[in-house]
């Protein structure tokens, strides 16, 4: 009997500690001599991918801002936005590093691969780039049954948005991301994605920027059909009550959404998605009235 399971357990064996390979965001193909089990990641987009690819318990250092999913918040941050902890990295002994593309300074990530630490490039810009995000991440993590399914999901829902709101008016609509001075989304930013999965064309989606500064001409000429915020306080938009002859403020369409992870571009991004589609078809409604 035990001769009839060893060539069963030496399957196993081999299979759990099998080599991957995975190519990243910057075309470069990624072989680990087994699955990674201590990873670090470096945006909080990649993080709350990681989570959902099933390989939250792997994660061992986060970058700031890595509050999705609420588990994230108890990993260890070792960087933020421009800076990177280089020596608290390799005390972590990571299997892999996973950094943004276009965010993590490029002279630190150089450094780290100096160093001998594994690095993966993820860059995910729109709302299609996600669920392919978190089935790589499950193949790097060994994690793929998990990984398929979330991102299955994630892909279903963004199809049934899709078909809810793709025959419905369009509306024309500004973005404010600040007031001062007065900052929106380009056609780089997620946000831009999320609009026109709903319906919505940005007014701003010609400048190619994720988030260009504008002027308050600017929209005016480009008279929007809703005026949007989020995590901001809704007195940012009392400024463009005043112009009652733009149709956002004549048919009450400037609105604060309850959307807080619409510029993340990962798998928590989905409740802002829906809200801002519910929120923009309330607002096509009430023009239509």
């Amino acid at each position: 009997m035990i001769r009839c399971l060893l060539p069963i357990a030496l399957f196993l064996c081999g299979t759990a500690h099998a080599a991957v390979s995975v190519v990243d965001d910057a075309g470069r193909t990624v072989t680990l001599p087994h699955p990674a089990h201590r990873i670090v990641s470096l945006a909080p987009n990649v993080t709350d991918a990681l989570f959902a690819a099933g390989a939250g318990a792997y994660v061992v250092g986060t970058s700031r801002f890595s509050d999705h999913p609420d588990a994230a918040r108890r990993v260890p941050v070792v960087s933020d936005a421009t800076t990177i902890d280089l020596e608290r990295i390799v005390s972590l002994r990571p299997d892999i590093v996973i950094v943004w593309k276009s965010g993590t300074p490029a002279a630190q990530v150089d450094q780290l691969a100096r160093l001998g630490v594994p690095v993966f490039y993820a860059e995910t810009t729109r709302l299609a780039d996600v669920a392919p995000a978190v089935r790589r991440f499950g193949t790097l993590a060994g994690t793929g049954a998990v990984a398929a399914t979330n991102a299955a999901t994630f892909d279903a829902t963004l199809a049934r948005l899709r078909a809810t709101y793709a025959h419905r008016p369009r509306l024309k609509v500004f973005y404010q991301v600040w007031d001062r001075p007065l900052m929106t989304v380009g056609h780089a930013q997620i946000i831009d994605d999320a609009l026109d999965l709903c319906g919505g064309d940005n007014v701003f989606a010609d400048l190619a920027q994720a988030a260009p500064t504008v002027t308050r001409e600017a929209v005016l000429a480009r008279s929007p059909d809703a005026i949007v915020t989020t995590g901001a306080d809704a007195d940012s938009l009392d400024g463009w009550k005043r112009s009652t002859f733009l149709p956002a403020v004549r048919y009450g369409n400037v609105l604060t959404l309850d959307a807080p992870t619409l510029a993340l571009p990962s798998p928590s991004i989905l409740p802002s998605v829906v809200t801002l589609c519910e929120q923009l078809d309330r607002a096509r409604q009430r023009m239509a009235q």
